[in-house]
């Protein structure tokens, strides 16, 4: 672990003030980590030794990446396709950028990537900031999967199909032709689910 801490070296562009998370990656050829986004996290990867390949895509629709549904699995951040390869054909337009020993990798908030070793052993670590709506996010995500799985644990489970309908219709893009309907019926959903859970 000491002799990779020497290769992993403290970026000079990241301010010695910031809050920010560090993980240190250690693969061989192949290695793939699946499909994912980091949601409400903005992060710098620096490659350190070895080759990797970066695939980046941020679709407008999201239901593109086939990520796990967060009604049924903390796992939402998660693609079920796991691999760019086996999304729709509008989806694999993607960013593809070949990292060498020394390049650094700006990656915001909400870009869903997949990283694969092309030559190893390699040695990478990501500086993560985690942004002003993370925890709430990951709060709100967390207490809607714990609701619908008490909902559908309750009685004939009729609670949780009407609220997974619920839920559908209030994040649907209004029919009306004015502005400003998307925002209070998101919000209506959010309250109501939100309001059940306290």
């Amino acid at each position: 672990v000491e002799s990779f801490l020497e290769r992993a070296p403290f970026p000079l562009l990241l301010e010695n003030e910031a809050a920010f998370q560090v993980a240190y990656w250690i693969g061989n050829t192949g290695n793939n980590f699946g499909l994912h986004t980091d949601m409400f996290t903005e992060q710098f990867l620096c490659q350190h030794q070895g080759t990797k390949e970066v695939l980046l895509l941020l679709p407008e629709d999201a239901s593109l990446v086939d990520p796990f549904p967060f009604l049924d699995t903390t796992l939402y951040y998660k693609s079920r396709s796991r691999s760019v390869k086996n999304l729709p054909g509008a989806a694999r337009e993607v960013l593809r950028i070949v990292m060498q020993p020394g390049d650094v990798l700006y990656m915001p908030s909400w870009w869903w990537h997949e990283v694969r070793t092309l030559e190893g052993p390699s040695c990478s670590t990501t500086y993560r900031f985690h942004l002003k709506d993370a925890d709430g996010f990951l709060k709100v995500m967390n207490l809607f999967y714990q609701f619908h799985k008490s909902a559908a644990e309750y009685g004939t489970g009729d609670l949780a199909k009407h609220l997974r309908s619920f839920f559908s219709h209030a994040l649907q893009p209004s029919k009306k032709t004015g502005e400003g309907w998307f925002i209070p019926l998101v919000s209506c959903g959010l309250g109501f689910a939100l309001g059940w859970l306290w």
